[in-house]
């Protein structure tokens, strides 16, 4: 007899990330003019995200941003995803600026290039994939992903309610003058949800690159009605109604399954944070909720996940689409 443990996996492949944004980012987008002097929150909030996705032995991708990998005790602390079953450093930004589309070439190249070199240096990990703050991914992007033989970016987030969502955004938050006026692009229009629901290959622009495609793996989002299914969404919906969150939750796997789409789903350091924690945070979606009701709710989550998927790291996914589908369709 074969022994059980060699058996394949059959598992639909999925991945989970984390867009490390630090509590200067959420503050700036809030338009706080305190935001330079903010101290940091990851001190306590990466030790949580590690001791719950352990306890599930979750991978996880860390999109790290180039500007806390410049301060010793942040470094630090994003040191402990070491201790998770997997983890893997990718870029995103050294500024969290979400408004790339309006930045010029060489501002571009500094944002992904300088952000790539710290994360070498300080992580011992060569990033593979980049996500634009704000989902932002103009062609200039993908021509430097190129140079640097980067295997996936994962800006695109094809929802319906992009235009909700940057209204809330620009209603919750004090931003103005040329700011808001950058904001207004936040999350694409209607037109994001043209895009694809699934992992596609992107053509690089002509140029430097050893490569002429890279894959493009979105942020997954409800099949059809294309509603958001990232943790702060669920979160959002949580602190109103728990039971309708897990219902939501539920359907939305059992959809991706069925219409065969593997998903990525997408974290914050608040999905991990209650109302108690850091009442700065107040403005962003799920920070009603109080500490423990929101850690439980995300262990369930996560491990409704995990045992509907066999959860990877992202470029562990972009491997096994590399290696499994060399003809994939671009359509969703």
């Amino acid at each position: 007899m074969s022994d059980p443990d060699s058996q394949p996996d059959r598992r639909p492949v999925a991945s989970i990330s984390l867009d490390l944004d630090n509590k200067w980012a959420y503050l700036r987008a809030a338009g706080r003019n305190d935001w330079e002097s903010s101290p940091t929150y990851f001190p306590f909030a990466i030790p949580r995200i590690v001791e719950t996705l352990g306890e599930l032995g979750l991978p996880l991708t860390v999109f790290l941003v180039g500007r806390d990998l410049d301060r010793d005790d942040d470094v630090q602390s994003i040191g402990q995803f070491g201790s998770l079953p997997n983890w893997e450093a990718a870029n995103h930004s050294l500024n969290h600026l979400p408004w790339m589309h309006t930045m010029s070439d060489s501002e571009i190249e500094d944002e992904i290039r300088i952000t790539h070199d710290r994360i070498a240096t300080t992580t011992g990990q060569t990033p593979v994939g980049f996500r634009g703050p704000g989902f932002s991914c103009p062609d200039e992007v993908l021509r430097v992903l190129g140079k640097l033989d980067y295997r996936y970016d994962a800006s695109i987030f094809p929802t319906s309610m992009a235009p909700i969502a940057r209204a809330v955004f620009l209603f919750r938050t004090k931003i103005e003058g040329e700011q808001r006026e950058r904001a207004k692009k936040l999350y694409g229009g209607f037109a994001s949800m043209r895009n694809p629901n699934r992992p596609f290959q992107r053509v690089l622009p002509a140029g430097d690159s050893n490569a002429d495609s890279l894959w493009e793996i979105p942020v997954t989002v409800l099949p059809i009605l294309r509603t958001p299914i990232h943790f702060s969404y669920l979160t959002f919906v949580a602190s109103y109604s728990v039971p309708l969150a897990k219902t939501y939750f539920r359907g939305a796997l059992r959809t991706c399954r069925l219409f065969g789409v593997a998903p990525s789903l997408l974290l914050h350091p608040p999905d991990f944070l209650g109302w108690e924690d850091d009442s700065d945070m107040a403005y962003f979606p799920g920070m009603k909720m109080k500490r423990a009701a929101k850690l439980d709710f995300m262990r369930w989550a996560l491990t409704r996940y995990a045992n509907d998927f066999h959860v990877l790291v992202m470029r562990d996914q972009v491997a096994q689409l590399t290696d499994s589908l060399p003809s994939h369709s671009h359509h969703a």
